[in-house]
């Protein structure tokens, strides 16, 4: 699926309060605002919890279409427009697109649609709500990039990875500084399937909060990311979240062209080193488990099966599996980017919804492979109590592999 670029040129054309709107951003909107099934709804996570149209797909192009005609104004969606995770579910269960891609290149782009709006209230000087919680995010991750000194591999210190490579590893800010156990693990796991990978010195934030806010700098510092790996002699680069991969594969290709590299997610790496039988797995990892797809990795870039994959593949562990169609309508709350930021109750209201429905199937642990749902999932189960245990999956490769 992340051959979905979005083909509308007119998202680059800014809405701005007392202009006339692009007609055809107007015709894009009247499509969804006629439609009779809105199966964007029931689907979207954020409806689910407030049964509020305003917040689905639907809702956002039927208030634009609204405003376009005169009735209302463009500051009127500075608190709607926050309701969106860009989780995608919209997109892919719209008729216009459910099973058959972009053909009549007439898709619902919703995410595309939700970051042009929230830019242009900036640019207007109309920010949406909460701008400012999710400002101080960025300009903190972008300060890590700017400061020199700011040492980003240092989870890799003990570990005597080069810094070049035909195959890398692209580990993100969030990865480097919050969860350094993901990195260090998938690079001890690599290690021991013999993969030889180098890592960046010093890349540039990969953010969706910049996607929200300011696209210049996410092209600046994506030209950057690519820059580098390229100097470094990549031809495949291993990605380990999966915020990141849609970056690479969506984001990347439609604002800075296409990639002198292949980008591989980690899990599908893991599959090619199954198949080829280089994980040794040392002991059982007796457990039953559940699941969880990333909305990046399942409902933006169509990767399922690789995890599922993997982790049957581990001794010991009893995969009590639920499809991934089914999860579109589930979240870990967090979001693509900035909806954490924005609505932390309803984050933490889907999260402990999505852990009630793991529990539900009687397993012990709930396995992804994002570490920013591992992130989300760990505060909701200290605050609901939730007896299920959120777990990476290279965190449990890594334990029957004996690396843990």
């Amino acid at each position: 699926m992340t051959e979905q670029l979005s083909h509308k040129t007119f998202y680059g054309e800014a809405i701005e309060p007392g202009k006339p709107f692009s007609p055809a951003l107007v015709r894009d909107c009247y499509s969804v605002f006629a439609c009779r099934h809105k199966f964007c709804r029931e689907v979207c996570p954020v409806y689910q919890q407030g049964r509020n149209e305003a917040n689905t797909a639907y809702g956002f192009h039927t208030a634009i279409l609204v405003i376009s005609k005169g009735i209302g104004e463009l500051a009127d969606m500075r608190g709607t427009i926050t309701n969106c995770l860009e989780c995608g579910a919209c997109e892919l269960r719209c008729p216009n697109t459910l099973y058959g891609g972009d053909f009549y290149r007439a898709t619902t782009t919703n995410i595309d649609l939700v970051r042009k709006v929230r830019r242009d209230l900036v640019a207007a000087g109309i920010p949406f709500e909460g701008y400012e919680e999710v400002k101080s995010v960025v300009d903190t991750d972008v300060g890590y990039f700017d400061d020199a000194s700011e040492d980003i591999t240092r989870w890799a210190a003990d570990l005597d990875l080069p810094r070049s490579g035909e195959t890398m590893l692209f580990v993100d800010y969030f990865d480097a500084l919050q969860t350094t156990e993901v990195p260090r693990l998938a690079a001890k796991i690599l290690q021991a399937a013999g993969v030889s990978f180098g890592i960046l010195d010093h890349p540039a934030p990969s953010l969706g909060e910049l996607l929200d806010t300011d696209l210049e700098a996410f092209i600046r510092y994506a030209r950057h990311n690519v820059d580098e790996l390229k100097k470094a002699g990549a031809k495949r680069v291993i990605v380990l979240n999966p915020h990141d991969y849609s970056y690479l594969t969506r984001d990347y290709p439609a604002h800075v062209g296409e990639l002198p590299f292949e980008a591989v997610f980690i899990t599908d790496e893991l599959e090619r080193l199954l198949d080829e039988g280089k994980l040794n797995f040392q002991r059982e990892e007796k457990s039953r488990v559940s699941y969880h797809d990333p909305c990046t990795l399942n409902k933006i870039c169509g990767i399922t099966d690789s995890p599922r994959k993997v982790l049957a593949a581990i001794p010991g562990v009893e995969l009590v599996d639920v499809d991934p169609v089914t999860q579109w309508s589930y979240c870990c709350g967090n979001g693509n980017a900035s909806y954490r930021q924005i609505h932390p109750e309803t984050s933490y209201r889907i999260g402990a919804n999505r852990l009630r429905q793991a529990a539900d199937l009687g397993v012990e642990q709930l396995i992804v492979a994002c570490p920013r749902c591992k992130d989300q999932f760990t505060d909701v189960k200290a605050r609901s109590g939730s007896p299920i245990e959120p777990t990476h999956i290279l965190e449990l490769l890594a334990r029957a592999m004996g690396l843990d």
